[in-house]
C-alpha cells in the first residue's frame, strides 16, 4: 500500500506516523529495560541464596562470594585483588558447585594453602576455614556483613 499520495495531500500526518514509531520503539526498549533489571534482580537474589551468605574475611574486609566463579591473585581483572609479589597474577579460583564453595590453585608459583595444608586439586570450603595467599590469611565466614558469624 502505498501512502505517498496521502502524505502529499496531509504532510501532518508523516510526521504524525514518525512520531508514532519513535514512541512506540521506545516504549519498546522501556519494557525490554525493566524485563532485563527484574531477571537481575532474581539473578542477584538466586546467587545470594545459592551463596548461602558466605564471604572471605581479610585484614579487616570482607569479601562476599557472590558470583559463579572468583578469581583470586594480582591481575587487575582479578575479583579479589593483592599486589604483593609472593601472589600470582592469577593465584586462585573459587568455584560454586553444587551450593559448595571450592577453591583451585592455579598455577600458583607460592601455592595456596587451606587450614595450613597445600592444596594439588579443587578443595571443597567449610565455614571458618582458612586460606593462605602469599602474606594473605582469608578465613571463610558466613553472614550479612553486618552480623558475621565466624
Amino acid at each position: 500500500m502505498d501512502l505517498t499520495p496521502l502524505f502529499e495531500q496531509y504532510p501532518f500526518l508523516r510526521e504524525a506516523a514518525t512520531a508514532f514509531v519513535v514512541i512506540f520503539v521506545d516504549i519498546c526498549a522501556l519494557v525490554i529495560l525493566l524485563a532485563a533489571g527484574r531477571e537481575r534482580r532474581r539473578g542477584d537474589r538466586g546467587w545470594a541464596q545459592e551463596s548461602r551468605g558466605y564471604m572471605l574475611a581479610c585484614e579487616g574486609t570482607l569479601y562476599p562470594l557472590g558470583a559463579a566463579e572468583i578469581l583470586i591473585g594480582r591481575h587487575p581483572a582479578a575479583d579479589i585483588r593483592f599486589s604483593d609479589t609472593e601472589v600470582s597474577r592469577f593465584h586462585a579460583l573459587l568455584c560454586l558447585s553444587g551450593g559448595k564453595w571450592q577453591i583451585e590453585d592455579i598455577g600458583a608459583q607460592n601455592g595456596v594453602l587451606v587450614n595450613g595444608r597445600r592444596i594439588a586439586k579443587p578443595c571443597t570450603l567449610h565455614q571458618n576455614d582458612a586460606i593462605q595467599i602469599g602474606k594473605h590469611r582469608m578465613t571463610v565466614v558466613k553472614g550479612s556483613g553486618k552480623g558475621v558469624i565466624e
